[in-house]
């Protein structure tokens, strides 16, 4: 069983954990089902807000494989929208059809992954592993549904009162209970990622508009 809160360290050698499947996705992206609940819905599709864990290690070109250890910054597990660019490429791809309680390990080349940038201590042209557990999959807040049902004044504007309602909602549906502190710190980030103009407010045009966060 994984902890709680964030996943276990893998051993990254490929065929040291009996995977349950393996599949290919865009002859690019290597899947490996490790382990598949015998309830697997809903399944993850764009759009969809995630919420994940991962560990990763990367070979570089010499075929070395290196790794990085677990670790326990805030903002872990992770919260991101499936599909739209705020993990990379290969993230995005790997994660699809993915159900809650369901865990891969993913492979990406580094067409899908950083390319030629060097990212943190990843080199540059690494193929990059990726152990995930994947822990609620829900309706994503890029969704009009999800901002119609945040606005609850409809105002076209949300609120920090009508985000944390949110999310107080959504986190009652994760299994995997977070204290008060914890969400919170996720209302603050989800603010200063999308109030653009920092007025207290993210509008229409703001919550349409996507960051980038590679992982």
């Amino acid at each position: 069983m994984f902890l709680v809160v964030y996943l276990q360290v893998f051993n990254l050698f490929v065929g040291s954990l009996n995977a349950e499947s393996v599949k290919k996705v865009d002859e690019e992206v290597k899947i490996e089902v490790l382990h598949l609940p015998e309830h697997c819905e809903p399944k993850s599709k764009k759009g969809d807000l995630l919420n994940a864990h991962h560990s990763f290690g990367w070979i570089q070109e010499n075929n070395q494989l290196s790794h990085k250890s677990r670790t326990e910054n805030v903002g872990h597990p992770k919260w991101f929208v499936l599909g739209v660019g705020q993990v990379i490429k290969g993230l995005d791809i790997g994660m699809m059809n993915m159900c809650p309680g369901e865990k891969r390990r993913v492979t990406i080349p580094p067409s899908l992954g950083f390319g030629q940038l060097k990212k943190e201590k990843i080199p540059s042209n690494s193929t990059i592993i990726f152990e995930i557990e994947l822990y609620a999959v829900t309706k994503g807040p890029r969704s009009i549904d999800a901002f119609k049902k945040m606005d609850l004044d409809n105002d076209k504007k949300l609120c920090h009162d009508e985000v944390r309602q949110y999310l107080k909602e959504e986190f009652e549906k994760d299994s995997n209970k977070q204290d008060q502190s914890y969400q919170d710190l996720v209302l603050t980030d989800i603010f200063q990622k999308n109030d653009h103009d920092g007025d207290g407010f993210i509008s229409v045009k703001e919550y349409s508009v996507y960051q980038h966060d590679e992982l």
